[in-house]
């Protein structure tokens, strides 16, 4: 028999208060002479030969009441011949998944505290000196070094649901890192959630071993929000605004529900009822306004009946700003009679700010901070120029026509391919426009509208991931949109030359350029997926790392820490190594200043109710070559591994302890009562 808490032990010293109390009953009493004690002395021997009796069967029955307590409370044990399969086993690594789809209930229990209950029995079945590694899809807490029996339990008990979802094949490598090249033995706890199967790339060497136990629900229901956007660009205080939220019924019954939107904690708060058909989505429009310009920050919030069984992802955080200036640069080069053009377009409409830049001149990294960039005819685009102007900047790009045009490092980068310059004359085919792009614009087109030419433009390869804003009469392209990281590039394959074409001098000369300045503009909604979040790109730059910290909550913050800092070319990339793990709001502050809101969501995969069947897993683990590697248990088909199986009732005594000194207990008021 072993002992499971030994360190109880200690409290057999109370044993020490009976003996004292055995001890005082036996004090020296004073003689007191009578002149005939014959009778007396007869019945004084009967008496203390009764009362020694007595208080020695006392003694015994309170020793042994105490330590029948005291070695219950050291949960005494026999090992389990079992368990001896683990009995070499130095280290037992376990990755229980705390990712929102174990929320689901099954019997009035969310699959996470059944994994919790289970692991619970399968450490008390281990030895004592057994070592674990404990992994969570909260990374930062996945910490290289092993932990004993107590120290798991808390844990266990501390894991809390978390957003991040991490592959099959991320959870091989960060226990293959765990455990520093020893052959992994572990088990896994998981729902089998088709997001994170993935074991393509996994690293299994022959000798390691999984154990995986899956989890599974008939409660399916949930409700997300997807993402959400505004329905135009350009900001502007006391206006209205339509904000646009997808959402998504991923279960198989109708729901109802209600989305609330917030912005900045109840300026404005706005409600949306509706019901969503079975696995469709569905979007619900937000009309508002703002009376102050600035930084927003928005929270949706979803509020259903009891069909909505994942509640994790019922809220979606956003952010935004309200700029009051816009700045336009025109990089042009040598003598271009365009210019006056686009200086007298632009310095004209409110809060915009114009510059000119020549590039035969020189440039420094500010001259280049705006949030529109022209590159206007310039023969030659470089790798520098290219890495100066791409990070967080739009950019429109009017090709020069010269024979000694050297796009090459331009094309590369966009991954479209201007291959030859046309010599044809061709007008705009007004028809073509896209109309949402354009919207409010272009209502209605006059089929004897006068439209403007051009003579020379470039041939483009098509890229799948760009937008053909306008064609020309033939149906080649004439603007091209292409959206990478929260910027766009906006290019036209010809230019605003005289030789060229007349289209500056056009009327859809300046409702286009607007609408490309409109698109333009830096504030565009702000929403980070909190998997894809190891690091993002601010429009400011940073002197060192400390020099910025970022915070969860502006007045009474829980979450604090200095990120990395890395600086270029006027912008700054903020490294949050796995720092964040929760959704919401974040707050980039320089000493008191608030620099950046950071908005972060749960991945919006983790909301899909899509789980891997068993006849899948086996398949595809055997078309991996894994399957000696993983031994899959159902836990629905109450199939344990027999470490976890094994009833501690028949190898815990405990309760017997327990037992005894309750019998104990009994005959000690037996004693008292027969002997007085």
């Amino acid at each position: 028999m072993s002992l499971l808490y030994p360190e109880f032990l200690w409290a057999l010293l109370l044993n020490i208060i009976p003996i004292f109390i055995h001890l005082f009953n036996y004090q020296k009493h004073e003689t007191i002479y009578f002149s005939d004690v014959t009778l007396f002395k007869d019945i004084e021997e009967k008496t203390k030969k009764r009362s020694q009796l007595k208080n020695i069967l006392l003694l015994l029955s309170r020793i042994l009441l105490v330590s029948s307590i005291v070695l219950a409370f050291c949960f005494p044990y026999e090992k389990n011949d079992k368990i001896n399969n683990y009995e070499n086993l130095k280290k037992i690594g376990i990755y229980l998944d705390n990712s929102f789809s174990m929320s689901r209930l099954n019997k009035n229990q969310s699959l996470l505290e059944s994994a919790k209950d289970d692991l619970m029995k399968l450490i008390d079945n281990l030895p004592e000196n057994t070592e674990y590694i404990f992994t969570t899809n909260n990374k930062l807490k996945n910490k290289p070094y092993s932990i004993r029996k107590n120290e798991l339990k808390k844990e266990i008990i501390k894991t809390a649901y978390s957003p991040i979802s991490l592959t099959y094949s991320e959870i091989i490598d960060i226990q293959k890192e765990q455990f520093k090249g020893d052959i992994i033995n572990t088990f896994w706890l998981t729902d089998l959630q088709k997001n994170s199967f993935d074991l393509s790339n996994h690293k299994l060497v022959k000798s390691d071993q999984i154990n995986l136990l899956k989890y599974s629900s008939n409660d399916m229901g949930n409700l997300s929000i997807d993402s959400v956007w505004f329905q135009e660009s350009n900001r502007q205080i006391k206006k209205n605004e339509t904000i646009q939220v997808k959402a998504t019924n991923h279960s198989n019954s109708e729901l109802e529900f209600q989305i609330k939107l917030n912005i900045n904690n109840g300026e404005v708060l706005n409600q949306s009822y509706t019901k969503i058909k079975p696995l469709e989505s569905k979007i619900i429009e937000f009309i508002f306004s703002v009376d102050t310009n600035g930084k927003k920050i928005g929270k949706l919030s979803i509020i259903s009946n009891d069909l909505n069984s994942i509640k994790y992802d019922d809220n979606y955080y956003f952010s935004y700003s309200i700029n009051e200036n816009f700045k336009v640069v025109n990089l042009y080069e040598g003598d271009n009679e365009s210019n006056s053009y686009l200086k007298a377009l632009f310095s004209s409409v409110e809060k915009t700010k114009y510059e000119e830049v020549n590039f035969r001149e020189g440039y420094n990294d500010y001259d280049l901070n705006a949030d529109l960039i022209i590159l206007n005819e310039l023969i030659n685009i470089d790798k520098q120029l290219i890495n100066t102007i791409t990070p967080n900047k739009n950019i429109l790009i009017l090709p020069s026509t010269s024979k000694n045009s050297d796009y090459k490092n331009l094309n590369n980068f966009l991954n479209i391919k201007f291959s030859s310059l046309k010599n044809s004359k061709l007008e705009l085919d007004i028809e073509s426009v896209d109309k949402n792009y354009f919207k409010n614009i272009f209502s209605s087109f006059n089929g004897n509208i006068n439209l403007p030419y051009f003579n020379y433009h470039y041939l483009v390869s098509k890229n799948p991931n760009a937008n053909y804003l306008i064609n020309f009469s033939n149906g080649d392209p004439f603007l091209i949109k292409y959206s990478e990281s929260n910027r766009d590039f906006f290019y036209l394959t010809s230019n605003l030359n005289d030789s060229v074409s007349n289209f500056k001098e056009h009327a859809l000369f300046v409702p286009i350029m607007l609408r490309i300045k409109e698109k333009s503009s830096s504030d565009f909604i702000k929403q980070y997926d909190i998997n894809h979040l190891d690091r993002i790109r601010i429009k400011n730059e940073f002197q060192q790392n400390g020099d910025v910290k970022i915070i969860n909550n502006l007045e009474l913050p829980t979450i604090s820490f200095f990120p990395k800092v890395s600086n270029s070319k006027g912008n700054s990339l903020i490294f949050l190594e796995n720092e964040i793990e929760f959704s919401g709001h974040y707050y980039l502050m320089k000493k008191d200043s608030l620099i950046d809101v950071i908005s972060v969501n749960g991945t919006q995969s983790e909301s899909e109710m899509n789980f891997i069947k068993n006849k899948e897993f086996n398949q595809e683990i055997i078309n991996l070559n894994i399957e000696e590697n993983i031994k899959f248990w159902n836990i629905s088909e109450k199939r344990y591994p027999e470490i976890i199986s094994l009833k501690s009732n028949n190898n815990e005594y405990w309760k017997y302890f327990i037992l005894l000194g309750i019998v104990f207990l009994i005959l000690e008021i037996i004693i008292i009562k027969k002997f007085t």
